[in-house]
Parts: structure tokens; C-alpha cells; sequence
């Protein structure tokens, strides 16, 4: 059987982490490359064995052999090359967000039929595996009806993290490209992403801090808190971003951690680290029945989520199925996004029927 073809359009440096799905993969092959900088996709391309290297996006989608992509570029281009992509009959995963605004989000959305090839909004936190033992835990009744959801990231003196190129952050800080303050609208999309997978959909944000368009070397917007209210108007949550600059935070991979806990009516269940290390404790631990139990027989390396979700992507393609996230869920993840943006500005609490 032949596989499955996938061309990634962007190559940097977080596309270093989507190529560990195709290393090693029975059902799809990482096939062609495109990216506007000199030299960039002939590089990469060689690096990951990828047969084809294009400077411009339009000769990938062009070549009917590719059966999907892969888009990681700058915010601003998401919505729209989604679409192009779409119409040339690709099967897409997207990084996230959306788009810029929702009105461009939505232009996607409706571009994502049932009808057209595959599409999601990629998140690899919902791919993570202590995150995918959590929401078992609960799905299976031992923590009862979950009624509070507490996420909280943490930004310190990374030790043992990557190199992050200057260039891929420059982006990041230009409100014309970055589509809002990344504390919420960049890394702030796992978290939501992270409240809607567990909780379901957000009908209430309420945002405390003074936020920027251009936080991400402002300790990432931090102190910063959010709460919500779930569609299930008895669930409940709290989301916050802390920046603690001079806190050393163990990672190979960004200079930050995440923490989950979900307080259910007979039960609680923690996960205890992410995307780094600082606790160094069981990824998953969960007090049921008057017993506290860790759980530590799971992958816990944050970049393998990207493999899982690569992977998942690939065999979707293949049996014609759906995967995380689709275009419903993204609206609401991203509608949360910016209610929460909205409430910071205004001051007040927002429901996510106000963003249009």
C-alpha cells in the first residue's frame, strides 16, 4: 500500500518538531517542502528526506501527488493559505490560530466542509500524552462530574532549552502579523484548547491584567488570570499565566511549564508537568475513593505530542476520518481567545456570542 503524502508549507524552527511524525511512520512520508527563504526548503528538505523543496508555496499545492500539508507560518497567512490549500483538494492541518480575526477564521470554516478534504486546527498539548491519561481518568468516572478546571503556565530562566531563532520571533511581536497579545492569541491557544478539551465549550471569559500585542518578551503577558464559564453553566475554570524571570525551569524546549487540575465531585486529578519539567514529580496524579495515586507509565516528553499528532493526521487522511481539532471546536477554542482579549480591553466579563 502506498503512503500517505504530506508537504509541510513553512520550515522553522517549530516545524522541527511537527517533522519527528514522519521519521518513523508506516502511513505517511514527509514528501515536499516549501518555504519563501533562500535555500530554506532545499535544506530542510534534505535534512528530513523530503523529495521535493519549493520557495513558493503555490508549486506544492500544485502537485497533485501531495495528499496533505502541513501549514506553519506566520499568523497572518494561516486563514488564507488554509483555504488555497483546501481548494486544491489537500487534506490540511493548521497551527493555530485561525486566523487574525474571526471574521477571517470563519472565511476558513466555511471553506472546511464535512464535504472537502480533512481539516483541523492543529494543538499537540490535546496530543500530549499525561493530558490524554488525565481526560481518560475522567471520562471514566473517578474524579465524578468535573465541576473546576485550573490551567496555569509558567515563563522563567529556561535551563536546557532549545536555540530559538531571532528571526522566528520577530513575527510574534508585530501586532499586523501576530493577530493579539500572545500571552492568549499564541501560547495562550493551547491553554484554551487545552480548557475546551477537557470542560467542553466556553460560554464566559473574564480577563484581569493589562495585557500587549507584544508580550512575548514581557514575561509572556504575565501575571495574568482568566476565568470562564463553561456552555455546562456548572463548570467552571480559572487560567493563568505567571512570568517568574528569574525561576529556572527545566526544559529542551521553551523556558516555561504548564499545570493542570480538575476538581470533580468525588475526586481530583493533577497533571503535573508539560511542555518542561519544573516540578519533577509523576506527570498524572489523582485522588479517588480517600487514595492518591501517580501514575508515570506514559510518555512524557512534550515534543513526542508532535509525532502522535502527526502521526494521527497521516492515518486520518488514510481512513477518511476526523481528528482534533475540527472546525467546530476551533471556533469556540478561538472565540474564547478573543473574548478574553476583549474582556482585558473593556474590563468587564464577555461572552463568546459577542465575537464576530
Amino acid at each position: 500500500m502506498s503512503k500517505v503524502r504530506i508537504g509541510f508549507i513553512g520550515a522553522g524552527r517549530i516545524a522541527d518538531l511537527h517533522a519527528r511524525a514522519y521519521a518513523d511512520n508506516p502511513q505517511a512520508d514527509l514528501t515536499a517542502i516549501a518555504d519563501p527563504a533562500p535555500g530554506r526548503a532545499t535544506t530542510r528538505a534534505t535534512e528530513w528526506g523530503a523529495d521535493l523543496a519549493f520557495e513558493d508555496y503555490h508549486d506544492l499545492l500544485a502537485d497533485d501527488s501531495i495528499d496533505g500539508v502541513e501549514i506553519l507560518l506566520p499568523h497572518n497567512l494561516h486563514s488564507s493559505v488554509a483555504i488555497e490549500a483546501l481548494a486544491a483538494g489537500k487534506a490540511v492541518s493548521l497551527q493555530k490560530p485561525p486566523g487574525l480575526t474571526m471574521s477571517e477564521a470563519d472565511a476558513l470554516f466555511s471553506a472546511a466542509k464535512p464535504s472537502k478534504p480533512l481539516f483541523r486546527v492543529f494543538d499537540n498539548f490535546l496530543s500530549y500524552a499525561p493530558f490524554r491519561r488525565a481526560k481518560s481518568i475522567i471520562d471514566n468516572g473517578e474524579i465524578g462530574d468535573p465541576q473546576m478546571f485550573k490551567i496555569s503556565a509558567i515563563y522563567g530562566r529556561g535551563v536546557g532549552v532549545w536555540d530559538i531563532p531571532a528571526d522566528s520571533m520577530v513575527w510574534r511581536q508585530d501586532p499586523a502579523q501576530n493577530g493579539g497579545p500572545p500571552s492568549i492569541i499564541d501560547h495562550g491557544a493551547h491553554m484554551a484548547a487545552s480548557i475546551v478539551y477537557f470542560m467542553g465549550p466556553i460560554e464566559t471569559a473574564h480577563t484581569f491584567n493589562e495585557i500587549s500585542e507584544t508580550d512575548v518578551d514581557a514575561g509572556r503577558g504575565g501575571p495574568m488570570t482568566i476565568t470562564f464559564r463553561t456552555a455546562n453553566s456548572r463548570r467552571l475554570g480559572v487560567w493563568t499565566m505567571t512570568g517568574a524571570r528569574e525561576l529556572e525551569i527545566p526544559s529542551d524546549y521553551y523556558p516555561g511549564d504548564e499545570f493542570i487540575e480538575v476538581t470533580g465531585s468525588k475526586g481530583v486529578v493533577w497533571v503535573n508537568r508539560c511542555s518542561g519539567n519544573l516540578l519533577n514529580a509523576p506527570p498524572v496524579s489523582v485522588l479517588s475513593g480517600g487514595k492518591l495515586r501517580h501514575f508515570e507509565d506514559m510518555e512524557t516528553d512534550w515534543g513526542e505530542s508532535f509525532k502522535t499528532a502527526g502521526e494521527e493526521f497521516g492515518r486520518a487522511i488514510e481512513n477518511g476520518s476526523q481528528v482534533d481539532m475540527n472546525a467546530a471546536m476551533s471556533r469556540n477554542v478561538y472565540a474564547f481567545q478573543l473574548a478574553a482579549v476583549k474582556s482585558a480591553e473593556e474590563g468587564r466579563e464577555v461572552n463568546v456570542s459577542e465575537i464576530s
